[in-house]
Protein backbone atom coordinates (compact mmCIF):
# COMPACT_ATOMS: atom_id res chain seq x y z
CA UNK A 1 0.00 0.00 0.00
CA UNK A 2 3.07 2.49 1.03
CA UNK A 3 4.21 1.79 -2.30
CA UNK A 4 1.39 2.14 -4.41
CA UNK A 5 1.05 5.66 -2.73
CA UNK A 6 4.86 6.61 -3.58
CA UNK A 7 4.82 5.46 -6.63
CA UNK A 8 1.02 7.98 -7.27
CA UNK A 9 3.11 10.95 -5.81
CA UNK A 10 6.01 10.49 -8.23
CA UNK A 11 3.51 10.01 -11.19
CA UNK A 12 1.34 13.03 -10.05
CA UNK A 13 4.98 15.26 -9.38
CA UNK A 14 6.21 14.23 -13.12
CA UNK A 15 2.81 14.92 -14.35
CA UNK A 16 2.49 18.50 -13.37
CA UNK A 17 6.61 19.36 -14.21
CA UNK A 18 7.17 17.70 -17.56
CA UNK A 19 5.20 19.99 -19.23
CA UNK A 20 6.46 23.09 -18.07
CA UNK A 21 10.06 21.66 -19.89
CA UNK A 22 8.91 21.39 -23.01
CA UNK A 23 7.80 25.26 -23.72
CA UNK A 24 9.72 27.48 -25.84
CA UNK A 25 8.93 30.71 -24.96
CA UNK A 26 7.31 33.54 -27.53
CA UNK A 27 8.14 37.05 -27.32
CA UNK A 28 5.19 39.53 -28.41
CA UNK A 29 5.68 42.93 -29.50
CA UNK A 30 2.52 45.53 -29.54
CA UNK A 31 1.16 48.19 -26.82
CA UNK A 32 -1.63 46.91 -24.51
CA UNK A 33 -3.22 50.08 -22.99
CA UNK A 34 -4.48 49.39 -19.50
CA UNK A 35 -7.04 51.58 -17.37
CA UNK A 36 -4.30 52.68 -15.22
CA UNK A 37 -0.72 54.68 -15.86
CA UNK A 38 2.22 53.23 -15.55
CA UNK A 39 5.64 53.38 -16.31
CA UNK A 40 6.54 49.99 -17.26
CA UNK A 41 4.20 48.48 -19.74
CA UNK A 42 4.00 44.97 -19.73
CA UNK A 43 1.75 43.20 -22.10
CA UNK A 44 -0.53 40.87 -19.97
CA UNK A 45 -0.52 38.32 -22.10
CA UNK A 46 2.24 35.51 -22.51
CA UNK A 47 2.94 32.61 -25.34
CA UNK A 48 4.76 29.26 -25.83
CA UNK A 49 5.29 26.77 -28.01
CA UNK A 50 5.13 23.59 -26.98
CA UNK A 51 7.82 21.35 -27.33
CA UNK A 52 6.27 19.21 -30.17
CA UNK A 53 5.43 22.66 -32.35
CA UNK A 54 2.23 22.03 -32.95
CA UNK A 55 0.39 23.29 -30.15
CA UNK A 56 0.51 27.15 -28.10
CA UNK A 57 0.20 28.16 -24.43
CA UNK A 58 -1.35 31.48 -24.09
CA UNK A 59 -1.26 32.69 -20.44
CA UNK A 60 -3.21 35.65 -19.12
CA UNK A 61 -1.70 37.80 -16.17
CA UNK A 62 -5.19 39.77 -16.14
CA UNK A 63 -8.85 39.77 -17.28
CA UNK A 64 -8.41 41.56 -20.29
CA UNK A 65 -12.01 40.66 -21.93
CA UNK A 66 -12.41 38.80 -25.09
CA UNK A 67 -9.50 38.74 -27.26
CA UNK A 68 -9.28 37.21 -31.12
CA UNK A 69 -6.10 34.78 -31.70
CA UNK A 70 -5.34 34.63 -34.66
CA UNK A 71 -2.46 32.59 -36.14
CA UNK A 72 -0.97 33.43 -40.15
CA UNK A 73 1.50 31.71 -42.10
CA UNK A 74 4.33 33.25 -44.10
CA UNK A 75 1.78 34.24 -46.82
CA UNK A 76 -0.39 36.08 -44.56
CA UNK A 77 -3.12 33.33 -44.75
CA UNK A 78 -4.55 32.55 -41.89
CA UNK A 79 -4.64 28.99 -40.38
CA UNK A 80 -5.96 29.63 -36.93
CA UNK A 81 -8.59 31.74 -35.62
CA UNK A 82 -10.37 31.51 -32.16
CA UNK A 83 -12.08 33.79 -29.68
CA UNK A 84 -10.99 33.79 -25.91
CA UNK A 85 -12.90 35.28 -22.80
CA UNK A 86 -9.74 35.81 -20.30
CA UNK A 87 -12.56 36.16 -17.48
CA UNK A 88 -13.10 32.59 -17.73
CA UNK A 89 -9.63 30.98 -18.07
CA UNK A 90 -6.06 32.48 -17.34
CA UNK A 91 -4.76 30.24 -19.86
CA UNK A 92 -5.23 28.34 -22.88
CA UNK A 93 -4.25 25.81 -24.88
CA UNK A 94 -4.28 25.75 -28.88
CA UNK A 95 -3.95 23.10 -30.86
CA UNK A 96 -3.09 23.74 -34.51
CA UNK A 97 -3.59 21.83 -37.40
CA UNK A 98 -0.32 21.90 -38.64
CA UNK A 99 3.48 22.32 -37.24
CA UNK A 100 4.79 25.65 -36.96
CA UNK A 101 6.77 26.58 -39.77
CA UNK A 102 9.09 29.56 -40.90
CA UNK A 103 7.16 32.20 -41.04
CA UNK A 104 4.47 31.96 -38.31
CA UNK A 105 2.78 34.40 -36.83
CA UNK A 106 0.42 35.02 -33.97
CA UNK A 107 -1.51 37.68 -33.21
CA UNK A 108 -3.79 38.78 -30.15
CA UNK A 109 -6.53 41.76 -30.22
CA UNK A 110 -9.39 42.54 -28.31
CA UNK A 111 -10.19 45.51 -30.92
CA UNK A 112 -8.13 48.17 -29.46
CA UNK A 113 -4.99 47.02 -28.85
CA UNK A 114 -2.84 44.36 -30.18
CA UNK A 115 0.38 42.25 -29.59
CA UNK A 116 2.23 39.67 -32.03
CA UNK A 117 4.93 37.54 -32.17
CA UNK A 118 6.97 35.33 -35.00
CA UNK A 119 6.44 31.72 -33.83
CA UNK A 120 8.95 30.39 -35.64
CA UNK A 121 11.85 31.43 -34.11
CA UNK A 122 11.41 29.78 -31.17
Amino acid sequence: MMSKNKLSCIVLALLVTLPSFAKKKVPLSGVWREQYKSIIVKLPIQVWVEDNNDSLLLEFSSYIGTVEVIVTNSTGNVIYKQSVDTNSTSSTIIALNEKVKQGDVIYITDGNNIASGNLSNY
